[in-house]
């Protein structure tokens, strides 16, 4: 009797937790593949404000990685590097759209080396040119927007710049930085919300190794959680209204999702698709109108957002654990105790008795570390329930 009950329990335990697995995970599918879609809608209709292939695409590094960039206009964007570089030894160029002022831009070369990684192109070598050396020799002195420091950090992240080149970053970053006492952020015309978006998404990665960044971090966190609106997040604390925008609630979105902060940036998501414009997909609304400034920093958004999320296809969580089911055997040890062991490489055996039932948890929210506990007493929770309804049954009986 012992023996068939302990069965029983530890397959229904089982059970329950591949079942309650498989709907967590269905759930952060979902929502991945949401943001997704979302995120190709805003680059397709930006590259209909814009379609040029070219580095000086604000859009571009979006619409590669939504796929709204068809092969065709990644291989343009790549030769349009190229060209830049032969052309004015090393230097991707700006030019001043009101002043037709050309010169050198960090902000663009950055944003070509994470643009080419997310291609996998080796951005050691662009016509002849490392984009990792470029940005390391870059004169930070004659940068005068923080915005720029702040990619240029996240593309030397990417494509192997040193230590020593990162840490002159970040240091020129935190130059920006103004403490308020509660709060604080980086100062550029003014501590904001759309700042402090970027400053914290840059700094972020550097919170365990630096108390400097890390309390400059959280007091911009701060700042920006004081700018929460019943719509969404607005901009800046002087000029204050009752009513949040899609620019400021993008970059919340941002930094909240550079620091993990699961609960925070799923809101700031939600509040960012108040903003959609309903008659043009991929659009947004900025005081009622559809605003292209507010689309792009929802596109920017959308991509920070979906890099967070935990995979869809992950087969080390609901796949793994359906298939550790289906090819497992179970056996009964001269305790009376059911094991379940499994047939895969990895061979693991499952000791349940009816007296002790250790449910089996699910570990399909661990690779977002804010809801890998969330799954696992889900899973306990269920697998308790069915226990239960065993205990029932047999009663019955």
């Amino acid at each position: 009797m012992k023996t068939t009950f302990a069965k029983k329990a530890a397959t229904a335990t089982l059970t329950a937790a591949v079942l309650v697995s498989a709907s967590v995970t269905s759930a952060f599918a979902a929502q991945k593949n949401e943001v997704f879609d979302e995120l190709l809608k805003t680059s397709e209709y930006l590259l209909t404000q814009n379609p040029e292939a070219g580095y000086q695409n604000d859009y571009a590094l979006g619409a590669i990685v939504s796929g709204a960039a068809d092969e065709s206009f990644k291989e343009s964007y790549i030769l349009s590097v190229e060209d830049s570089l032969k052309q004015n030894g090393g230097k991707l160029i700006f030019t001043d759209s009101y002043t037709g002022e050309t010169g050198e831009s960090l902000m663009y070369e950055a944003c070509a080396a994470i643009a080419l990684y997310k291609m996998g192109v080796d951005t050691s070598d662009i016509g002849g040119y490392n984009l990792s050396d470029i940005i390391s020799n870059y004169d930070l002195s004659l940068v005068s927007n923080p915005y720029h420091l702040c990619e240029a950090l996240k593309a030397a992240r990417l494509t192997g710049v040193s230590d020593d080149v990162k840490a002159r970053l970040k240091d020129a970053i935190m130059a920006y930085y103004t403490d308020n006492g509660e709060t604080g952020g980086m100062d550029y015309w003014g501590i904001s919300t759309d700042n402090n978006g970027v400053f914290v998404e840059a700094l972020a990665p550097y919170m365990d190794s630096d108390q400097a960044v890390k309390n400059a971090v959280e007091k911009s966190l701060r700042y920006i959680e004081n700018m929460k609106r019943a719509d969404g997040y607005d901009s800046s604390a002087d000029y204050a209204s009752e009513y949040g925008n899609p620019d400021s609630t993008a970059l919340a979105l941002r930094a909240f999702a550079a620091v993990n902060d699961s609960e925070k940036a799923d809101e700031a998501y939600n509040y960012l698709m108040g903003f959609k414009s309903s008659e043009t997909d991929g659009a947004y609304l900025y005081a009622g109108d559809e605003s292209i400034y507010a689309a792009k920093d929802a596109q920017a958004a959308l991509v920070a957002y979906y890099d967070y999320l935990p995979a869809n296809d992950d087969k080390t969580s609901t796949e793994a654990s359906t298939d550790a089911a289906t090819e497992s055997t179970d056996t009964t040890n001269s305790n009376g105790e059911m094991t379940f062991e499994s047939t895969t490489d990895n061979k693991q055996e499952i000791t349940v008795d009816s007296t002790d039932v250790k449910p089996s948890t699910a570990q399909t929210g661990d690779s977002n570390p804010n809801t890998g506990a969330e799954s696992k007493s889900i899973a306990i929770s269920a697998a308790a329930l069915m226990f239960i309804g065993i205990i029932v049954s047999s009663k019955k009986r």
